[in-house]
């Protein structure tokens, strides 16, 4: 009897201690999602000619945008799990939608740092690529994204379940926003052509978030995707064959995953851009 008495006495205060490291655990993961960004931003020139929309068009669909937010850019329910319901926003107009209240620097703080309106960190939102943007080009998508049809979609918001909350406070592998506080120099963005310049440009804003600075390889953002391929691999490749992995998905050896290898985005890039882009990786 008292080896039985002792044993459920080990196994209560086991169960205690694991109640408490749940407790706070889940404490913790709370305080990151209360977590506010007070960021000043001022706003850069929002351009609203005919030119600048159709380059934010431009930027919207070769920049992966619509990947998430979808073709009409209303929003959807992308992950509905046990831990989390992740939501990107109806950026429209229409009724849910944040372009009712969202002034030019709510827009920018959300592509740039992944802040949200109410300063809070925004899921999934690739702002470490997009903070690599010049004024230009995020002025033009800003534009874009003002004026695209306005489309009736109210959602729900993202919301982080009691699991959730646990991994949260036990990893950092899912970053509520990655680049909120980021100030790293941006690349200068050179006239368009097919130049190393303007490649290393374009890199700096599609390219290195998963294969890494110099594009040597990396793990991405996503912690369940597959190590990303050091790029200096595709200088044996030739143009063609380069361009057709963009546009088609077929590389010399193997056909690229578009969820982890988003190339039906990325191909919509203009001949000019990918030149450039693989001038700029045959200096590396």
């Amino acid at each position: 009897m008292k080896i039985i008495k002792w044993i459920l006495g080990s196994l209560g205060v086991i169960l205690v201690l694991v109640a408490i490291f749940a407790f706070m655990t889940i404490s913790k993961g709370e305080a990151r999602l209360a977590v506010r960004y007070a960021m000043e931003y001022d706003d850069v020139m929002i351009p609203s000619d005919s030119a600048s929309i159709a380059l934010g068009k431009y930027i919207a669909e070769s920049h992966g945008c619509q990947g998430c937010h979808t073709p009409d850019f209303s929003g959807d329910i992308m992950i509905d799990a046990p831990p989390f319901t992740v939501v990107p926003s109806n950026l429209t107009s229409g009724a849910g939608g944040v372009g009712t209240t969202f002034s030019d620097a709510d827009w920018l703080r959300a592509i740039r740092h992944g802040v949200g309106q109410d300063g809070r960190g925004l899921v999934v939102m690739p702002s470490e690529a997009y903070y690599y943007m010049s004024d230009e080009e995020v002025g033009a998508l800003v534009a874009y994204l003002k004026q695209v049809p306005a489309v009736d979609h109210e959602l729900p918001r993202t919301k982080f379940k009691t699991l959730g909350k646990f991994i949260l406070g036990v990893s950092d592998d899912f970053k509520l926003t990655p680049d909120a506080m980021m100030d790293s120099p941006r690349i200068p963005m050179p006239e368009k052509g097919p130049t190393v310049e303007r490649g290393e440009y374009r890199a700096s804003v599609l390219c290195q978030v998963c294969h890494g600075k110099g594009l040597t390889g990396n793990q991405p953002p996503d912690p369940d995707s597959p190590l990303a391929p050091d790029l200096r691999t595709t200088q044996s490749w030739g143009l063609d064959a380069f361009m057709r992995a963009l546009r088609e998905g077929e590389t010399p050896s193997r056909k690229l995953d578009d969820a982890y290898m988003p190339w039906s985005k990325i191909g919509h890039l203009d001949d000019t851009e990918i030149e450039a882009l693989y001038a700029y990786i045959k200096t590396l």
